[in-house]
């Protein structure tokens, strides 16, 4: 059997092992992505509020309330407990988050981080001074 044959049936059976392990892996969260859809469709809001949650690591649904349209989660085992509304996100606002305590927890624009104020960065060291030659 010539190389090129050879390499033919292995890269044959690396797709085929691809396909395989696709099928598997689709098979295995089947229900949860129907039960997913199932939902968004039913209330995209809620669906996407609840992805939202969920994509940070460390985070509990601990109670939703439909009448409210409201969730309760915390971030991490020992973590505050926040409450989500989200029934603004279909008017493209950010969800109000509210604290334990009340405070409303403002979101950055975009998902990016708000900077750091200018008196928090420290001043460069100043440069060294130049060495005068020794004559």
């Amino acid at each position: 059997m010539s190389c090129l044959a050879m390499s033919g049936i292995g890269c044959l059976v690396i797709i085929v092992a691809i396909f395989l392990s696709g099928g598997a892996v689709l098979a295995k969260f089947w229900p949860q992505i129907q039960e997913w859809v199932a939902e968004a469709e039913s209330n995209p809001e809620k669906a996407a509020a609840k992805l939202g949650i969920k994509v940070i690591p460390g985070s509990v649904i601990i109670r939703e309330n439909d009448a409210k349209s409201e969730f309760t989660f915390k971030i991490g085992a020992d973590g505050e407990e926040m409450t989500m509304n989200y029934k603004d996100i279909q008017n493209s606002r950010k969800p109000v988050i509210t604290n334990s305590k009340g405070e409303v927890i403002q979101l950055p624009a975009n998902g990016e981080a708000d900077p750091a104020p200018a008196a928090s960065i420290p001043a460069p060291a100043p440069a060294a001074p130049a060495p005068t030659p020794n004559n």
